[in-house]
């Protein structure tokens, strides 16, 4: 299975009520209704960013970007024949008052924790550039193996985060502009916003997360913003 996500961003005269409306009953049908992605979706999550600044003392924004959807398919070929299609072309460019501008990242989904398997309402998303010197798999390494633990210790996290993954976009997988061609980002749950925003508040623990951060992130490209979490699809419920 693979996962495509497509970040989403609305112009400013776009309320977020009308954004959610319309990527969910209009954009969602009409992308189901592509033959590769009807045959071969296993599921969609729409998640809807929240108008809340976290870490914009850091420089860090969201950009207006309103949302990323998740798109789970069957197998890498499929998700790359939807990214092909002209008719999901034309539906990403279909309604610019409402979606001005997209992204679209093919990831693997790293599970780090799971600490809690019951719905948690809150979720934290961020996409990051690589430093120069390094290559995709050597930041992608140390984000895993070193960044994740050093994020999850006492010092930072304090069981503030109960469940994590790491998106890790493919390795031969690059946007065509450089801007745009980000390397990965976590995906992150909360219990409750009281427990997010203490988290993103906790001005010495995010400077300490900001400085391993600058080991392996160009952290003024750095996007981050909260989201809630809506399923709109399971093939399972079939």
């Amino acid at each position: 299975m693979i996962k495509l996500m497509t970040l989403i961003k609305s112009p400013a005269s776009a309320t977020a009520d009308t954004v959610r409306d319309f990527w969910q009953r209009d954009f969602f049908p009409a992308f189901h209704a592509i033959p590769t992605v009807n045959a071969h979706l296993v599921k969609a999550v729409h998640h809807h960013a929240l108008p809340l600044e976290i870490r914009h003392e850091d420089g860090i924004q969201n950009a207006r970007w309103a949302g990323v959807g998740t798109y789970y398919f069957d197998s890498r070929v499929a998700a790359e024949k939807v990214l092909a299609d002209s008719q999901y072309q034309q539906l990403l460019g279909s309604n610019p008052q409402v979606i001005s501008d997209t992204l679209n990242l093919l990831v693997d989904e790293v599970w780090i924790h799971n600490r809690d398997k019951s719905h948690l309402p809150i979720k934290a998303f961020a996409f990051f550039k690589r430093l120069p010197h390094l290559s995709r798999l050597e930041a992608l390494q140390y984000y895993q193996d070193v960044h994740a633990p050093y994020g999850d210790s006492e010092a930072i996290n304090r069981g503030r985060t109960v469940r994590y993954i790491q998106n890790h976009v493919l390795l031969d997988y690059h946007h065509p502009d450089p801007q745009l061609d980000f390397d990965g980002g976590p995906e992150i749950w909360f219990k409750s916003m009281d427990i997010a925003l203490d988290l993103f508040g906790d001005q010495k623990a995010m400077e300490t997360l900001a400085e391993d951060e600058a080991r392996f992130v160009i952290r003024g490209d750095l996007i981050h913003f909260l989201t809630d979490e809506v399923v709109i699809f399971d093939s399972a419920d079939d």
